[in-house]
């Protein structure tokens, strides 16, 4: 989770300029998913904070 937030973080940057947020990713499951499944899913979290954000 942590190396997908870094990789795609860069998409809410410039929403969230000179703004505090704070962004906690949980993760709960008895399986470890792949990083093509987390990535997906990072990506869609961050698409709704832009969407909410304009």
């Amino acid at each position: 989770m942590k190396a997908s937030f870094l990789l795609n973080k860069s998409m809410i940057e410039k929403y969230v300029i000179n703004q505090n947020y704070y962004i906690i990713l949980i993760y709960k499951a008895f399986y470890l998913p792949e990083f093509r499944n987390v990535n997906e899913s990072v990506i869609k979290i961050f698409n709704k904070i832009i969407k909410n954000h304009c």
